[in-house]
């Protein structure tokens, strides 16, 4: 994920900020971004999970944890909330893969092992598609970079392949997919990222509003007005994975 923000990903995010600005600025007031959960009405809905919660990390380097100093991340995170709730729960596994894209993480549900912890799982936290959309831009040496519209189609589509790659191994758990983050919000051009971060958000949102058992989890408002990132000023520190994986726990 650490490639999506770099010096290219504002270039990329000026042929768009205005076209999504005053979407994104829609969006915001009528509540369908910076919520907590996808669809209220859909999960007030959704069966608890039976027995003692069983959670699986899948994804990228904010999925792995980098840059929490007490090195817990969000799966640590949630264990704590479960803990603090006096919920039945099993430790977490985490199978995050610093800079890991959508396709290697298809590649990764192939494994068998990987599919055991999978099948086995009751929740299960996604981290995904942040390297997808501007990440190979970098390697081209400056060359333009694509379509920004265009590469959030192509993720979008991936993101669903991994949801359901990941359903074709267990149907009933419960998938919390986490959002992205302006990491770069206080700078001069933080707010030619944060229409590009709403959109996304919003496209997650209407893409499984009606599935109950995938619940969209809002990061950017998390770093919008307090600076919890980590000393490498991209990641989220100790204080802003603890809050992601609180309201995951409390959605549990």
């Amino acid at each position: 994920m650490r490639r999506l923000l770099t010096w290219y990903l504002p270039v990329g995010l000026a042929l768009i900020a205005a076209g999504v600005f005053g979407y994104g600025f829609h969006l915001t007031f009528r509540d369908d971004v910076g919520t907590v959960i996808a669809d209220p009405v859909a999960v007030a809905s959704v069966a608890v999970p039976s027995g003692p919660i069983r959670t699986v990390v899948l994804g990228d380097s904010v999925a792995r944890g980098t840059g929490d100093e007490t090195g817990e991340g969000i799966g640590g995170a949630i264990d704590k909330e479960l803990e603090r709730r006096a919920v039945k729960h099993e430790k977490h596994v985490n199978l995050g893969v610093n800079g890991a894209k959508t396709a290697d993480l298809l590649v990764q549900l192939e494994s068998p092992s990987v599919r055991r912890f999978v099948a086995e799982a009751n929740v299960i936290v996604v981290s995904i598609g942040g390297n997808d959309l501007f990440g190979d831009v970098a390697g081209r040496g400056g060359e333009r970079p694509p379509d920004p519209v265009a590469a959030m189609n192509r993720t979008e589509e991936q993101v669903a392949n991994v949801i359901a790659s990941i359903r074709a191994v267990n149907k009933s758990a419960r998938i919390f997919y986490v959002g992205l983050y302006n990491p770069f919000v206080a700078s001069k051009f933080g707010v030619m990222v944060n229409p590009a971060v709403s959109e996304w958000s919003a496209r997650l949102v209407r893409r499984y509003s009606s599935d109950a058992n995938v619940t969209i989890v809002q990061t950017y408002d998390v770093f919008s007005h307090r600076d919890r990132l980590s000393a490498d000023r991209f990641h989220p520190g100790a204080e802003g994975y603890r809050i992601i994986g609180r309201r995951i726990g409390e959605s549990i």
